[in-house]
């Protein structure tokens, strides 16, 4: 069979430049994309969003509140003491596609945040808030509406919720977040195992807050806390505070000369690479995050100090646990348009531009990309090979300064499974500086002389650090051997001596 040829005119089209419209007709959005939206949030990350926008409502204090009732979880809500919303302004921000304006300082980008994460997690959103000197009021949807009709909710209830609310009581103004019908909630009437979700949740939570947030709480500017509360009697777990965890926080860096710049020429533009190598073997938690630190190597994105995404080299490079301790910042605040980001914010895909870019950037003095990966393999190589012949120690416990505490795990390796070492201060019957309690894994300082020690300083609980770093690396294998020989005796009864004698010269100078 010939094939058909096809000529010029088969494909001829009639163009008209200008379609007249002879009707108009509203197309609603069919029910079920409340059911689709959202659909790659996890609990982590969904929270997150609701968290970005407490913090561009410009809120110091938020509160993440798992409600109880009879033992068992049945809202979650999140808590801000922000500017609060006026009736338009909650409208518009519980309607379904609509963008609200956003200043270039603001975490959020989409304008679909909060119905995507909550939708993600739970069938039933109710918004509660107040402006300043405004009445409280309210909305409600349900992600199974089949009619996109938004319930009101009762204003004296709404402010009676808003008053009990810590952060907004305070204040008296902010917005509640409330989801019911959690889908992740567990149903099971045994509590422990409910207590095990609330406590395994919270330090989730915790650990990606802290991560994705780590420069917001560093300033200060805002303090996260996690609760849980049963309201059938009223009772309420210790509120535990979102701690900044940094994944670039390390005390001394693992190469000389780092952490450096290197500029990344894109479109005209100088982006920034701050290119940084860890220390090797570090137990640090900014290290870690969580998991194998070869998990989190390569670039860290970050869009107005909020971290968007955790490690990747977006095929810039070629993981290897040999790059574990290279981690590279970059600032894409200014220059949104040089990545697509997802609505989740939890995933960036740089635009090949600035990939190419990246792979050619150097710093000022000559550094090339391929020069920073093969310092980072290097650092890896002798940090190593430096730790090989360092004896295991116990690890320190309460009463050590964390700084002091992540120096000692940088550059020592640890015993598994041995009680660290307390160093604290207590009043002894006698004018000896320290005391062995091999038993109670805790080396006790005479509190006679705390005030000698300290100076004007405020004593606390990491007090003296200097002194107690010092005394960890000299007592330390005293708390690891299984016996206390008499070398070791031997040992503590000079030590003893020269600290004490030292220690009551200090005290009558």
């Amino acid at each position: 069979m010939q094939a058909q040829r096809w000529s010029e005119a088969t494909y001829e089209v009639t163009w008209i430049t200008d379609l007249d419209a002879v009707d108009h007709r509203v197309l609603p959005p069919d029910p079920d994309v409340l059911t689709a939206i959202g659909l790659s949030h996890d609990l982590n990350s969904a929270i997150a969003d609701l968290v970005d926008n407490s913090v561009d409502a410009g809120a110091t204090s938020i509160l993440i509140r798992f409600v109880l009732v009879d033992g068992k979880p049945r809202s979650l809500l999140v808590v801000d003491d922000g500017r609060g919303m006026s009736d338009s302004q909650l409208d518009q921000a519980m309607t379904i596609g609509r963008r609200r304006s956003y200043e270039g300082s603001d975490l959020g980008h989409f304008g679909m945040g909060l119905k995507s994460a909550s939708f993600s997690q739970a069938d039933i959103l109710t918004v509660l808030t107040r402006a300043a000197e405004a009445p409280g009021i309210g909305r409600r949807w349900s992600r199974h509406t089949r009619d996109f009709i938004c319930d009101v909710i009762d204003s004296g209830q709404a402010e009676q919720a808003l008053a009990s609310a810590g952060p907004i009581a305070n204040s008296g103004h902010g917005t509640i977040v409330r989801w019911d019908d959690v889908r992740e909630f567990p149903t099971s009437d045994n509590p422990a195992v409910v207590d095990d979700y609330i406590s395994r949740t919270t330090q989730q939570i915790r650990a990606h807050l802290g991560t994705t947030l780590h420069a917001l709480l560093e300033q200060g500017k805002v303090t996260v806390t996690i609760d849980a509360a049963d309201v059938t009697d009223g009772s309420a777990g210790a509120p535990q505070t979102v701690e900044a965890i940094d994944p670039f926080g390390y005390r001394r860096s693992g190469a000389r000369g780092y952490p450096k710049t290197l500029w990344a020429e894109v479109d005209h533009r100088r982006i920034a690479l701050e290119c940084h190598i860890w220390p090797a073997r570090s137990e640090a938690l900014g290290f870690r995050l969580g998991g194998a630190a070869e998990q989190y190597q390569g670039l860290y994105f970050y869009r107005n100090r909020r971290l968007l995404e955790i490690g990747g080299w977006k095929s810039t490079a070629i993981p290897h646990r040999r790059l574990q301790l290279a981690r590279v910042a970059i600032d894409v605040s200014e220059n949104i348009d040089l990545i697509n980001m997802n609505m989740e914010k939890s995933a960036v895909q740089p635009k090949p531009s600035l990939l190419r870019g990246i792979e050619k950037a150097q710093a000022e003095d000559g550094t090339s990309f391929s020069d920073y990966l093969r310092d980072a393999e290097s650092a890896y190589k002798l940090g190593n090979t430096r730790n090989t012949g360092r004896p295991q120690v116990v690890p320190p416990g309460p009463g050590i300064a964390p700084e002091v505490k992540r120096a000692i795990l940088e550059e020592l390796p640890i015993l598994g499974g041995r009680e660290p070492v307390a160093i604290r201060w207590k009043r002894l019957d006698n004018t000896d500086f320290f005391e062995v309690d091999r038993r109670a894994a805790t080396l006790w300082l005479n509190s006679r002389y705390r005030a000698t020690v300290n100076g004007d300083r405020r004593s606390s609980l990491n007090d003296s650090p200097l002194l107690k770093a010092a005394l960890y690396l000299l007592l330390e294998d005293i708390f690891r051997g299984t016996a206390f020989g008499p070398r070791d005796k031997d040992n503590v009864e000079l030590w003893q001596a020269v600290l004490s004698a030292a220690a009551q010269a200090e005290a009558d100078h």
